[in-house]
């Protein structure tokens, strides 16, 4: 690289203009390391800021006075980036594996029929993950899953069959949301 490039390269940590100039002649390099990877709920523009801390940090540790280029580089310190930012999503992840507890008496947060009628998982419920659950909950779909739960008659399903259903959709989304 020219001398007078790697003055360019280094002048953008603090000129913006230069940076963006900088971050747009390296964006189609961008865009082909990302297709690789996903995080569940990052966006495209989560992506590029992501790419824009590694390219600062790239060219906080640039020295082109050996000859090397920047482009294979910025590309090592983003593939480095990115997996870092994979380690700490899958560590999140893995973060109620840690923190569960096994729960001596379940009907404590559990209506007595579900408790002691039904195995919970060997008894390993997360105590405050199904209270906050339950606390989202508004009265009727409560007493719709309290329904559902102890299998009440007929008429009393038909009475509640929509904050059941609501129940329904919320419980599946939460259990989701914890297997992912």
């Amino acid at each position: 690289m020219t001398p007078e490039e790697i003055l360019m390269i280094h002048q953008a940590a603090t000129d913006s203009d230069l940076f963006a100039q900088l971050f747009a002649q390296y964006k189609p390099l961008v865009l082909t390391v990302l297709k690789s990877y996903y995080i569940r709920d990052y966006t495209r523009d989560d992506w590029l800021q992501e790419a824009r801390i590694a390219m600062l940090k790239a060219i906080a540790r640039y020295d082109g006075t050996a000859g090397s280029k920047f482009g294979p580089f910025y590309r090592l310190v983003l593939l480095s980036h990115i997996r870092s930012l994979l380690r700490k999503h899958l560590a999140q992840k893995r973060a109620a594996d840690t923190t569960a507890m096994v729960m001596a008496n379940p009907g404590a947060i559990l209506p007595p029929s579900f408790a002691s009628g039904q195995r919970i998982e060997d008894n390993l419920v997360l105590r405050s993950e199904l209270a906050g659950y339950v606390d989202g909950l508004s009265p009727l779909e409560r007493r719709g899953l309290l329904v559902v739960l102890e299998n009440s008659d007929q008429a009393t399903r038909q009475a509640y069959r929509r904050a059941i259903e609501r129940s329904k959709v919320k419980l599946t989304r939460y259990f989701d949301e914890q297997l992912n």
